[in-house]
């Protein structure tokens, strides 16, 4: 729970978990919060490089959204899983067989795919806690870039709280369940 001091971590660990209506009750001021297992993550604004890699993957996205009637959306939009398990991945995915989970405010069932950069700060929410969730809830394509590391995980074939494929890539990435989507890796590190 970064960005929350000793008091108040304590404070929640004795409370019931927190859920959507908790996040959307609390004051518009520019924290990216989410609900994870009931627990609130606050994180910082993300760095310029972080925002550079998210802008090019979404925008790869995005032209393929619009070949194949899929949607993509950027943080900060709400992807609730459940009432105790809301994220914000920089990127998120919906194709056109899963239309039906965007709603007016964001998110609300099972995306195709999302996407965490990484950071010093959420590294290892991103590769610990989010992948659990996101496969827990079946989501079944995730991605982890790592801009310092120039590296792509992509992590696929989720079953119970594990993703049964994951492989590193350091060269262009072919999507594992998007159909004909390879991810131009010198555009999203140049």
């Amino acid at each position: 729970m970064i960005g929350l001091c000793v008091e108040q971590r304590r404070a929640m660990a004795q409370r019931t978990p927190l859920v959507y209506e908790d996040l959307v009750s609390f004051p518009d001021d520019d924290l990216r919060r989410e609900i994870l297992g009931g627990e609130l993550y606050v994180t910082p604004s993300p760095s310029w490089r972080h925002q550079r890699v998210a802008f090019t993957i979404a925008t790869a996205l995005d032209v393929y959204a619009r070949q194949t009637g899929g949607a993509m959306n950027i943080a900060p939009l709400d992807t609730v899983l459940s009432a105790q398990d809301v994220a914000q991945p920089d990127v998120v995915f919906v194709s056109v067989d899963r239309m039906h989970v965007i709603g007016t405010k964001g998110i609300h069932g099972v995306p195709s795919l999302v996407v965490e950069v990484v950071s010093p700060t959420t590294a290892s929410t991103d590769r610990g806690r989010k992948r659990d969730v996101y496969a827990r809830f079946g989501i079944p394509e995730y991605w982890i870039v790592d801009p310092d590391a120039n590296t792509i995980e992509r992590c696929s074939d989720p079953e119970a709280d594990v993703y049964r494929t994951v492989v590193m890539f350091d060269c262009d990435m072919p999507a594992a369940t998007l159909t004909d989507l390879v991810l131009p890796f010198a555009e999203i590190f140049s």
